[in-house]
This record gives C-alpha cells, structure tokens and sequence, in this order.
C-alpha cells in the first residue's frame, strides 16, 4: 500500500561562479519520504488508526483522529511486525509529527513493508476493542460482544449460530452499520468479513468508538 517514494532535499544551496564555499558538515537530517500508508497508533490510553504522511530516519509525520499534545509518547505500528515509539514534536489540525526515539534507515523500512505486502503477510492491522454490538441476520437480531476491529473485518463473541457464508449486518454504533458474510465460527467466537471497508477516520481512536 506503499505509494510513491518522493525525495524531498531539505539542504540545498546554490553555488555561486565567483567563489567556492568553505566545506561543511552534512546537515544530519535526511530526507523525507512520502509514503501513504495506514497505521495502527497508540498514545495516551487509546488507540485508532492513522495515516503516514511521510517518514524519515528520525521521524515521521501522521494525520489522527486522536487529540496529541506535544510531549506525547506514542506507538506506530506500520504492521503487525514492524512498530516505531517516538515523541510527539507538534501536533495542528490532527496533523502531528513524531520524532523517533530511535533513528531508523527508512529506505530500508521501505522495502521490508513492501516485501511483507507482496508475499501476502500485510494484512489489515486489528485494534483490540470490547463493546456490545447487535448482529442482525435472517435468524433474527442477536447480542454479541465486538473483540477486534480492522477496516476490512471484525470478530465477535457470541451465543448464536452463526455459520460460515452467514450473511449479516452489524450495528457497531449509532449511525454506524456494515454488512458482511461469517467466515468462521468456533467455540463462540466468529469472523466477519465486511462487504464495506470502514474508513481510517472511523477506526481513529477507540476511546470515541
């Protein structure tokens, strides 16, 4: 889901015919990279998803539906495998730039997501959530309890019966729906593959879910 790799130079000067600067130390920040890529973000006891605006070496900047305040620590989870803890530097508009606490080599970062997408190990990051939910389906309206959320799916605890190729429609909130097919079931517990993805800004923070 990686988009372009824009290189964004930060340092350059124009060097003049008539006379040769002096040399000088290479500015330690690099440059930036433009990704857009959803993340799965941590800060201040919530948790939701976030859009990667760009990333550096040493930081990167995210658009959230959280409310940050500078001083934030904060948890970005590019996928289940890969995450990054930094600092919250500004944050405007629910635009917010991170500085890393341990610099990465972002180009290599890269290509790790990139190879994890294209051997099929980059799926739909989950957010671990508890809330009473009403599944309803051609047995009828049912009380189920949500576990898990991603934009493409979600899992329950139930006491119906619920069958894989169960067509369904979930009432995960006031004014928010989605329909979507069991995919498995066991022990209490199923899958649903929802027919229409929730947006980032939906899942964008747990705490206003």
């Amino acid at each position: 889901m990686i988009g372009s790799n824009q290189l964004v130079h930060l340092d350059e000067t124009t060097v003049s015919d008539e006379a040769q600067p002096a040399p000088r130390k290479r500015r330690r920040s690099p440059r930036f990279r433009t990704v857009f890529r959803v993340a799965r973000v941590s800060a201040r006891d919530d948790q939701g998803l976030a859009r990667i605006q760009n990333i550096s070496d040493e930081g990167l900047m995210i658009t959230t539906s959280m409310e940050l305040s500078p001083g934030d620590a904060i948890q970005i989870d590019l996928s289940d495998d890969c995450s990054l803890t930094g600092l919250v530097v500004w944050y405007d508009r629910h635009r917010c730039g991170v500085r890393l606490l341990r610099p990465v080599n972002s180009p290599a970062l890269l290509r790790q997501l990139y190879e994890e997408r294209s051997v099929g190990h980059g799926r739909p990051l989950r957010l671990a959530h508890r809330k009473p939910v009403v599944v309803v389906s051609e047995q009828g309206h049912s009380a189920a309890a949500l576990q898990d959320i991603s934009q493409a799916g979600l899992k329950i605890s139930h006491k119906g019966n619920f069958n894989p190729g169960l067509a369904v429609k979930v009432l995960l909130a006031p004014g928010m729906e989605r329909s979507g097919v069991v995919r498995w079931s066991k022990d209490g517990v199923a899958g649903i593959a929802l027919t229409e993805i929730l947006s980032v800004e939906e899942l964008g923070s747990m705490r206003s879910f």
